[in-house]
């Protein structure tokens, strides 16, 4: 459990962006629990301390190995640096042709690329895609296109690229993740509790709760991702939520990407997100 790599496990960065973000706004908003889970081993330590003054040692003992626990539970899984470039887009909504999308080894659309499911979106969409150079291309539901008369198909009509539905592929070594879309939910969600461990990236329409979501995230995310640790979550949905997060407490380790691509509306606003994992 604790080998010779803990200390560099407990300082390691996450997943690094070469744009820039919203980074603290989306700080403040990480729930309080997830913050807690960071400062419990430090204060399990000092409440042993306290205890070891007063001579009861075995209070201590159990202290500091309840701390210990503490400790060991929010470090991040210990992994080796994967060398691929993931370019993330989401919520293209029709303006597909208006998105500058930089190199990478692995294209990710996170959803919302029609818009209110017209199908000429899908078909300009497939075509796009088929021009960029990136060697492998991912796309999930967004909820323009769950409601869709055509969703039955979208495997079929983007055969540009990896269609994931709940769903995952493996790709430059790299385990993917992509669920269908899903409202926001408090409690399990089970397309998210059936999310395997050992994924690298999960791409989620919606965004996790607390993590470049306005608020408005989704609690049974968050809680999924608690287990499954992945390197990175790709989400959009909400637009104003652009960003990238970094994980605290049980999700340390793992970097939330909210990469809506429309800003105001429906009209092309921000940049693709590039991690490095």
């Amino acid at each position: 459990m604790f080998g010779s790599d803990l200390r560099e496990r407990i300082a390691r960065k996450p997943a690094q962006s070469s744009l820039s973000t919203t980074r603290a706004s989306a700080t403040r908003a990480i729930p309080w629990a997830l913050h807690f889970d960071d400062l419990a081993p430090g204060l399990g330590v000092g409440v042993a301390a306290a205890l070891g003054v007063y001579g009861l040692w075995l209070l201590a003992a159990v202290t500091i190995v309840l701390g210990v626990y503490l400790g060991w539970r929010v470090m991040p899984p210990s992994r080796t640096p994967l060398k691929v470039r993931v370019v993330c887009i989401s919520d293209t909504h029709g303006q597909h042709r208006g998105v500058t999308v930089p190199d990478g080894d692995i294209l990710i659309h996170a959803g919302d690329f029609t818009r209110f499911g017209r199908i000429d979106d899908v078909t300009d969409f497939n075509k796009w895609l088929q021009g960029l150079p990136h060697k492998h291309k991912i796309v999930v539901n967004g909820n323009h296109e769950h409601n869709a008369e055509w969703k039955g198909k979208v495997a079929e009509m983007l055969s540009s690229a990896v269609f994931l539905l709940d769903s995952e592929v493996t790709v430059m070594g790299v385990r993917i993740f992509g669920a269908n879309f899903c409202w926001p939910m408090q409690d399990k969600n089970p397309v998210y509790s059936s999310i395997p461990p050992g994924v690298d990236i999960v791409i989620a329409h919606g965004p996790a709760k607390g993590f470049v979501d306005a608020h408005v995230g989704c609690q049974a995310l968050r809680l999924a991702m608690a287990k499954v640790r992945p390197r990175l979550v790709v989400s959009g949905h909400i637009h104003q939520a652009r960003g990238l997060a970094v994980g605290v407490g049980t999700l340390r380790g793992t970097t939330f990407v909210n990469a809506a691509m429309c800003r105001e509306g429906y009209t092309i606003g921000w940049e693709p997100m590039v991690v490095d994992l």
